[in-house]
């Protein structure tokens, strides 16, 4: 029951992006497309799922200064084996998630590239498992910890989705015939938008059933 209600709460009643606005920068500049999502997601998931349970065994008698960057160092080292393994799957994906669209400008190389190397640093590691996952056993925080992530993962790719039809007509790169694209959508502000809507849309959803 406590396994079933940390899935359910984690995936989406508090969905941490959709319902307490965590870790958007990265889906704001990087998800403008679906198969971007799903890269973002993947490293996401890799850094945080091992950096989160492998900090839950440094001793709690260290200060949380300390402990804080023990999870920012775990987690840089970390990152590192990860992004390789995202740049075997497909070289060209991972490339383009340090892209991004500026307006005037157009796609800009490297101009988001700042935005994965700072996954290491994600509210899930450095705030939400002291105040969350620290304080449950440890197999309802696995548990808990993978719900959030696949949380993560489902509002990345409902917002890249969004926006790759509305900016390029299509979804996944197979083209949709729709009437009027927006290019704007490609860009950041697009991205704080469609993320604005879909946390719009959750609140209503759920705000009964949170409350």
């Amino acid at each position: 029951m406590e396994n079933r209600r940390s899935l359910s709460d984690g995936f989406l009643r508090r969905n941490a992006v959709l319902s307490k606005g965590m870790v958007i920068a990265p889906i704001v500049a990087c998800c403008d497309t679906l198969p971007k999502a799903l890269m973002l997601s993947l490293v996401f998931a890799i850094v945080t799922i091992l950096t989160v349970t492998i900090g839950s065994f440094y001793p709690k008698k260290l200060v949380y200064t300390m402990r804080i960057v023990l999870y920012a160092v775990t987690a840089a080292v970390i990152f590192i084996p990860a992004a390789m393994l995202c740049q075997f799957i497909s070289p060209s994906v991972y490339g383009a998630l340090g892209s991004m669209s500026v307006p005037g400008q157009g796609i800009v190389p490297e101009a988001a590239a700042m935005y994965l190397p700072l996954l290491s640093v994600n509210s899930f590691i450095v705030l939400h498992s002291e105040l969350h996952f620290y304080h449950m056993r440890k197999p309802v925080m696995l548990v808990s910890l993978i719900a959030h992530t696949a949380g993560f993962c489902l509002a990345a790719c409902a917002c890249a989705a969004v926006r790759e039809l509305l900016a390029h007509g299509s979804i996944a790169g197979h083209v949709v015939d729709i009437p009027l694209l927006m290019r704007g959508f490609a860009a950041p502000w697009g991205g704080f938008i469609v993320l604005g809507v879909l946390c719009a849309l959750h609140r209503v959803i759920f705000r009964k059933k949170v409350d």
